[in-house]
């Protein structure tokens, strides 16, 4: 009973408390790396409102790029370590040698990227088309609502690397954890879940924040009010990757409840 009991102890003292959750899940040293890299570059550079929503654009579409990018090679790179157990599940797979299995991999994954890959370019187009409305920017000739929608994608594109590469950096930094998750499938669907939703909050704050430092601030209310919400786009709390570690995690623990 002393024994059992002591053990319950150490078990307890070696998993993370809820306040440590709580940390894992508010702090994020490199969100902080990545606001400083932004926001000093908007202040030099006197960004105005409707060029942070574009650099806002980019860094959405950088960041579902790397996941579908970073999540191709890590399905084809552990291909061969995890055809055992899916030939447990899937017991058909075992009369393929792991030559064949990696090939048939290969394919698919890269099928499914080069899918995904359209499926986000179309996706920000539109939102493209949305912002060259209502945040029209120089030139007008591919930010213009007469320019980007008949641009061809990648020169507005490049343009907005050149000149807003420190948004885009930025969220590769803040996110780079988020690039190794165990199950690399569920990323590519991650931008959907998580830059898509963020990308509607920053369009619905804009403006409210954009009026409350213009009462507050006056001329200066522009570098302000995108300072302010690059706060939130780089450090607003995020729950830290690892669900699937967390999934393995709750069943080991439950293993051991019941020896």
């Amino acid at each position: 009973m002393t024994k059992d009991a002591k053990n319950g102890h150490l078990i307890g003292l070696m998993e993370p408390s809820g306040d440590d959750c709580t940390l894992r899940t508010t702090i994020n040293p490199y969100g902080a790396m990545g606001f400083g890299l932004a926001s000093v570059f908007s202040v030099i550079q006197k960004w105005s409102l409707p060029e942070f929503c574009w650099s806002t654009w980019l860094a959405g579409l950088v960041y579902a790029w790397g996941c579908i990018v970073t999540a191709t090679f890590q399905i084809i790179l552990t291909a061969r370590s995890d055809k055992a157990a899916l030939d447990e599940r899937l017991p058909f797979l075992r009369r393929f040698p792991p030559s064949v299995f990696l090939l048939g991999v290969t394919v698919i994954s890269v099928g499914v990227a080069l899918i995904a890959f359209r499926l986000y370019s179309f996706l920000f187009a539109f939102y493209g088309l949305f912002l060259s409305v209502f945040a029209e920017m120089d030139p007008l000739t591919m930010f213009g609502r007469n320019g980007f929608i008949n641009s061809n994608f990648y020169t507005p594109l490049m343009y907005l690397v050149e000149r807003f590469w420190p948004m885009a950096v930025g969220v590769l930094i803040t996110s780079w954890k988020e690039f190794f998750l165990q199950n690399p499938w569920k990323r590519i669907l991650l931008p959907l879940q998580k830059e898509v939703v963020r990308m509607h909050i920053m369009i619905l704050a804009l403006p409210f924040f954009s009026l409350i430092a213009w009462v507050l601030f006056k001329e200066a209310y522009q570098s302000i009010t995108i300072v302010f919400l690059m706060s939130l786009f780089y450090l607003f709390p995020r729950k830290a990757p690892g669900d699937d570690s967390e999934i393995k995690g709750s069943s080991n623990h439950g293993v051991h409840a019941t020896r």
